[in-house]
């Protein structure tokens, strides 16, 4: 997972300045089934990796990647800004990332992400 976190961070830093768009889709408890697809715009403007070590619950994830940068959100609800200039990507379970062109896509236990550039 570490492998797959460096590759995360490294890729996105290499498109800091950039607008990106970021497809996520939850995945139904105990399925493998997408559903809840919201897609964020947002100027990346720097990252950083939030480490919850004290995690007392499954509700607190153990790692969270923060985009910072202005952006607003898509969803059934309709545009939203971004709260807090920021959108959290969080790492729980097995992650896994995979290059596919100029998007990278992300697996996690609760959700699967595809942010391209």
């Amino acid at each position: 997972m570490a492998q797959d976190i460096e590759e995360l961070s490294s890729w996105l830093e290499s498109h800091k300045g950039e607008t990106l768009t970021i497809h996520k889709g939850e995945l139904s408890t105990g399925l493998q089934q997408i559903f809840d697809i919201d897609q964020v715009t947002l100027k990346l403007d720097h990252i950083s990796l939030v480490s919850n070590e004290e995690n007392i619950d499954d509700y607190i994830p153990q790692q969270e990647l923060i985009l910072h940068g202005q952006g607003n959100i898509n969803s059934e609800e309709g545009k939203k800004d971004l709260p807090q200039d920021a959108y959290e990507i969080p790492l729980t379970g097995n992650v896994i990332t995979s290059n596919e062109g100029n998007a990278l896509k992300i697996e996690t236990e609760k959700a699967v992400y595809k942010i391209h550039h």
